[in-house]
């Protein structure tokens, strides 16, 4: 019995400093649906940091919500975060004074204004946005006209009602607060798997406004490096368990990263 008690200790002790040992890496995450946002029941970001923790012991991955705008300030040399997942360096990266580098890229967005649905209106609705209040996020990045502009740029030039969320920007367009809100791909094949239901009031528009690719961008604090991030991604997918991930949020035709 004693020596069960022994056993039974030693083991404790060995997992409790296995689980120490682990090197804690900051996930920044802001509000963009469906790959974070907690007016969802859950998201991309939250799932894959449950599964990357649970692939491996090495690194503890911790989730850091973070305002949009402020995705710059945290992966510089002394920002709070060490990673970001589905990000794009193109969206206003290149103007900041922060070293980041980028895995390959895992998907490929698109973004496009939706209206709501009335019996009424068609495609013709989105060729003129004279005198329509647009739905926007504060501090997201929008193709507009051809120029890429961050939201205060566009709030300039637009009749903009900036939120915090695009989910919040639909539940405005369906309640007739605005007239029409620029939604990404994913966040409407997101919807149809969801419980929040607004596909079946929306008008979408053909016409693709912007198109990007999203990666795993790695900030100056070298917790982990990029080649590193790289691997656990190839590692993962190789398992299945990258396209297990994008199936369950009904992103399959946005992948580009496969095993």
């Amino acid at each position: 019995m004693k020596r069960l008690i022994v056993l039974l200790l030693i083991s404790t002790f060995f997992f409790a400093n296995t689980a120490s040992a682990r090197k804690s890496v900051y996930v920044a995450a802001y509000d963009f649906p469906p790959f974070f946002s907690d007016r969802l029941e859950t998201d991309v970001t939250r799932e894959l940091i449950k599964l990357l923790n649970n692939y491996q012991t090495t690194y503890e991955f911790i989730l850091q919500a973070i305002p949009p705008n402020g995705r710059y300030e945290a992966l510089s040399e002394s920002g709070c975060c060490d990673v970001m997942f589905f990000e794009s360096t193109f969206w206003g990266w290149q103007n900041r004074d922060v070293k980041v580098s980028s895995t390959v890229p895992l998907l490929q967005g698109r973004e496009r204004l939706v209206a709501l649905q009335d019996g009424k209106k068609d495609q013709g609705y989105f060729d003129n946005l004279e005198g329509k209040v647009l739905g926007g996020v504060k501090g997201y990045h929008y193709l507009m006209a051809g120029e890429q502009m961050n939201s205060a740029e566009v709030a300039e030039r637009y009749r903009v009602y900036l939120s915090d969320s695009r989910i919040t920007n639909l539940r405005m367009l369906v309640g007739g607060r605005i007239d029409a809100a620029v939604v990404n791909d994913e966040l409407l094949a997101a919807l149809k798997n969801s419980s929040v239901d607004y596909l079946d009031k929306l008008l979408i528009s053909d016409r693709i406004e912007q198109q990007y690719k999203v990666a795993i961008v790695v900030g100056e604090n070298e917790k982990i490096s990029v080649e590193t991030m790289q691997q656990l991604m190839r590692e993962v997918a190789r398992q299945g368990l990258l396209d297990r991930l994008f199936a369950r949020f009904n992103l399959q035709r946005f992948q580009l990263y496969r095993r």
